[in-house]
């Protein structure tokens, strides 16, 4: 400390100056204390309140909020940005597959409709009723192709069939030339997934209608099922008292005849026309030798 009489440094205990003999008060021990300049700053430790804590907790949740939502708008600009143009995939009609070792062949029919066997008659190899309802149906009826017909190759039998078609239609009731103006969209064939005009029907009607597809004898539209010649003509008759649309499917495989005449309403074809369609394309025939729905080498 500092005699306040003398000025001069004293012990901080001291009670009594050494040079002046003064007596050391407690007010010059303060202003002594006052005066000496600290080898280090004091720092007094403050204690923060709870809301300080909550206000900084805050804060970081916030930002990494922040810092979250920033990552994932980047993620969708540069990754993600198909997702919203996605769209759930179509729903089809289940199948059911059918197989006839015997003749080697096999299709496929939507689960909601019914199919059985029937009793053959005549020539017939095989005999099938598929079957939404009564009115809504299609048959299936297999032949072996008379040698003399096959001989002479693909031509002879178009010719045949065109006379099979006219007799199937007349016994209906029905005449080539009112193909009518049923028309269809979505549909699938074997053969190709094209449109073309059917020939005896009104012009600008359309069908499926394969790849390379031509008129045939005014009658028929050619196509392919996997690979196997088809002819395929629609007409109108009434049956029992109504209006009826009727398909005539032909599919040549080897020596064998596939017939396919599928029926509906007039105003409900266009509605069960690509099931129709889709039961002929799903054919598939195994040959003797073994290979699938071998080509036809006959013109």
């Amino acid at each position: 400390m500092i005699c306040p009489e003398c000025g001069s440094y004293q012990p901080d205990r001291a009670k009594f100056c050494g040079i002046c003999g003064s007596v050391l008060s407690q007010e010059g021990l303060v202003e002594s204390f006052l005066g000496e300049k600290a080898e280090h700053d004091i720092l007094i430790p403050r204690r923060r309140s709870i809301l300080f804590y909550l206000v900084l907790t805050l804060i970081v949740v916030v930002s990494l909020a922040v810092l979250a939502g920033g990552g994932y708008l980047v993620y969708r600009l540069t990754w993600g940005s198909g997702g919203d143009e996605e769209r759930e995939p179509e729903v089809l009609d289940n199948t059911l597959d059918y197989n006839d070792p015997e003749l080697g062949y096999s299709i496929s029919y939507p689960n909601t409709w019914t199919l059985e066997n029937e009793a053959l008659e005549d020539d017939e190899l095989a005999s099938l009723s598929i079957s939404l309802t009564t009115m809504k149906s299609m048959t299936l009826r297999a032949y072996q192709i008379d040698p003399l017909v096959s001989i002479g190759g693909l031509e002879s039998i178009e010719e045949f069939l065109v006379d099979d078609a006219l007799n199937r239609m007349r016994a209906l009731g029905g005449e080539p030339g009112n193909a009518g103006n049923a028309t269809s969209e979505d549909m699938t064939s074997g053969g190709g997934t094209g449109y073309g005009t059917v020939p005896g029907g009104t012009p600008g009607t359309e069908s499926p209608a394969g790849s390379g597809e031509v008129p045939t004898y005014d009658l028929f539209t050619a196509s392919k099922v996997s690979g196997l010649p088809a002819f395929y003509t629609e007409f109108d008759a009434n049956a029992m008292g109504e209006e009826t649309r009727f398909l005539l499917f032909y599919i040549v495989a080897g020596d064998y005849l596939f017939v396919f005449q599928a029926r509906a309403p007039y105003g409900e074809y266009k509605e069960v026309r690509p099931q129709f369609f889709s039961i002929t394309g799903s054919f598939k025939w195994e040959s003797e030798d073994g290979s699938v729905n071998p080509p036809q080498t006959g013109t």
